[in-house]
């Protein structure tokens, strides 16, 4: 078994090839007859663990052409008390699938963060109008670096506007931001930072609405991460109610996802997967003044897919340690 901790998996992602494998994963995968498990266990009564902090599982990760899966066992700590230490802990196990053999095992948090924003990348690529060049991130954590980073594969961005809750996490996302020669500037409020902004990525914690039509320009595309539990939301019906909503999985998205707080029962049929945009069954977008939401989950092919380049950059690199 192959053990790959956080300094390797950064040895050996290519994250232009990694967006075409989540892209060719959402293309495949027909998201409404795999039914993806998530099951999710609250850990406030385990000793010494905190009030907000949950266990999840993640099964199965499959893609068609890829001869394996994945088991995906971590926790979230939205507040963790480790300083530095990323909200989300766990592992992503690795099997082979015809013989059941484990593969590998790779730290989860990073391999998560890669393929949450490749995914993300993808959305944008095929959401966003070309000419997309200002975006906000919502949530300057480790997500809203990494969507970021990702974004920049697929559309030329030379404005970024940031709002955190906590200023000091804000300022720092500027500081990076600068050193790349990129302008960015931090705002003390959500409506500041997404006026005029084309691209909206929100990655927080938050359970109220925080993004509102009168805040957002026509044409603008935004992309929310929160909502991946029941209770948590960001964008706000009346943004989802006047826009062109895609999911990455539609029964997830009334469960758990960007409209689990709506009472959406009679649209249910009429939203959208971001396999059927990708596959041509329903259009993206279809003009310049069109508001654009892509609502995230998060599925577990988006874990195989990036578990699997991984690995076999990995063992044709020789990187990471072999285990009995």
């Amino acid at each position: 078994m192959l053990w790959l901790n956080a300094k390797d998996i950064s040895k050996c992602v290519n994250e232009k090839s990694l967006i075409d494998s989540i892209k060719h994963g959402f293309q495949s995968l027909d998201t409404d007859s795999t039914e993806p498990k998530r099951i999710k266990a609250d850990l406030s009564s385990v000793h010494h663990a905190p009030k907000d902090a949950h266990a999840m599982i993640l099964v199965p990760g499959a893609v068609p052409g890829i001869p394996a899966y994945t088991v995906k066992v971590h926790a979230k700590y939205p507040n963790n008390p480790s300083v530095g230490v990323p909200a989300i802990q766990g592992v992503i196990q690795l099997f082979d699938s015809k013989t059941g053999k484990l593969l590998a095992v790779l730290d989860s948090p990073l391999v998560t963060g890669h393929r949450t924003a490749a995914a993300g990348a993808v959305a944008v690529d095929a959401l966003a109008k070309e000419n997309a060049t200002t975006v906000a991130i919502i949530g300057a954590g480790f997500q809203g670096e990494m969507q970021f980073r990702y974004l920049q594969h697929v559309r030329n961005i030379n404005m970024v506007n940031v709002y955190d809750t906590t200023e000091s996490v804000a300022i720092e996302y500027v500081r990076r931001r600068k050193q790349e020669g990129i302008t960015c500037n931090a705002f003390s409020s959500v409506e500041e930072a997404v006026r005029g902004a084309d691209i909206i990525i929100c990655a927080t914690w938050s359970k109220e609405p925080i993004i509102f039509s009168h805040m957002v320009k026509l044409g603008v595309h935004i992309t929310t991460l929160g909502p991946d539990t029941a209770g948590k939301v960001e964008v706000a019906e009346d943004v989802i109610l006047n826009s062109t909503f895609v999911c990455d999985h539609r029964q997830m998205a009334f469960t758990m996802g960007a409209l689990n707080t709506f009472n959406w029962d009679e649209h249910h049929q009429s939203v959208s997967t971001l396999t059927d945009v990708l596959n041509g069954r329903v259009n993206g977008r279809v003009s310049s003044d069109e508001i654009t939401v892509y609502g995230a989950v998060g599925l577990p092919f988006q874990d195989l897919a990036a578990a699997w380049d991984i690995y076999n950059t990995a063992t044709s690199l020789g990187i990471g340690q072999w285990l009995a």
